[in-house]
């Protein structure tokens, strides 16, 4: 804990090679437990396992979530305590502090999460022998729901993106048809397409300033298919973009980006300039409650309205598990459902002996 390395030397007697392993892998779990262990404090556990998790490859952007999560509640509330000392009382208490003060059950649970998560790794490190995260008490969330945009919505947005800004439109138009995250189409590059499908392998994200290319959240590639009118759509844009690269005598590569606002392709767009533009055009549409992320939303109603299986769907948002799909976005689509039914109702005259009953 203090960054000084001390040394020992411990003599094993052991039947083979492999029993004596056991015997060291035990030494080392004590020496472990005793260097760190019950006596250190919250913060130097969670000091530790963000180390941890970076080592572990986690995306930038979920990180600075954790980091978030650990600077604005848990350092200055329970961060000097040492862990042996947390009860499920404890963090009954700070939960419910979370929430008079206005806090989101989600927020609380996120918190938790972070918190259960840090916890159960100081188990498995011998740190702690059981985790008091696992027996406190969790605000009731209520289901997530997600406003998407009608298709009439959508359209105006996307041609009011259009007539704003070249880039922007294409942008928006790629978000709405691919149902792409935002980082997600902003790494997408000319050589991504194939076969008249897209592969979706990496995603862009923005950090407090700092801007990159990290893995899909899902952590895997998938492949999205492409209706013949979006492939069209993008030998127009890609005829387009050359255009625009030859008039700056530059040219345009297989892994330049499909969207960038360089003549060459060769940076991907501004996320937080895209998504700022998008909902300051939104609000001048008259639709305060869209944003850049509703065009997700909009492609995943549009698809389990029209009868898309929910795995069919979640393979193509990139979504691991296929419930998930389901729980967010059933809401949507039983709003659907009802509007289709007033549209056929509407469509008939009930016969007059019915009528009247």
């Amino acid at each position: 804990m203090t960054g000084q390395r001390r040394r020992g030397v411990v003599t094993i007697e052991a039947k083979n090679k492999s029993a004596a392993r056991v015997k060291a892998n035990k030494i080392l779990a004590t020496l472990e437990a005793q260097a760190g262990g019950s006596e250190a404090t919250l913060n130097e556990l969670l000091t530790e396992w963000m180390h941890f998790q970076s080592r572990r490859g986690r995306s930038p952007t979920t990180l600075a979530g954790y980091q978030s999560i650990i600077d604005h509640y848990l350092e200055l509330t329970l961060g000097s305590m040492k862990i042996r000392d947390l009860t499920p009382h404890l963090l009954d208490t700070l939960y419910g502090r979370c929430s008079a003060d206005g806090k989101s059950p989600r927020t609380i649970r996120n918190i938790h999460n972070v918190l259960s998560a840090a916890l159960n790794q100081a188990v498995r490190w011998g740190w702690l022998d059981k985790n008091p995260a696992l027996l406190a008490t969790l605000p009731e969330a209520a289901p997530l729901k997600m406003e998407a945009p009608s298709p009439d919505q959508a359209q105006a947005l996307i041609s009011a993106c259009q007539e704003h800004d070249e880039v922007l439109g294409a942008f928006v138009f790629l978000a709405a048809v691919t149902g792409c995250r935002r980082g997600e189409v902003a790494a997408l590059r000319w050589s991504s397409i194939q076969n008249g499908t897209l592969l979706v392998r990496e995603s862009v994200y923005s950090v407090k300033g700092d801007a990159g290319l990290k893995a899909t959240k899902s952590g895997r590639e998938r492949v999205v298919h492409l209706d013949p009118v979006v492939q069209s759509w993008l030998a127009s844009w890609e005829r387009r973009c050359r255009q625009v690269a030859a008039d700056w005598d530059v040219r345009l590569h297989p892994d330049s980006f499909i969207v960038s606002s360089r003549p060459d392709g060769s940076a991907f767009v501004h996320l937080n300039k895209m998504t700022h533009d998008v909902s300051r055009i939104a609000n001048r549409l008259g639709l305060k409650s869209i944003h850049l992320h509703s065009l997700r939303h909009f492609a995943a109603t549009e698809l389990l309205a029209a009868g898309i299986s929910a795995r069919d769907a979640a393979e193509m948002l990139g979504h691991a598990d296929p419930s998930l799909t389901l729980r967010v976005y059933a809401h949507a689509t039983a709003e659907r459902q009802v509007a289709a039914a007033a549209v056929l109702a509407s469509a008939l005259t009930p016969p007059e002996a019915l009528a009247g009953r």
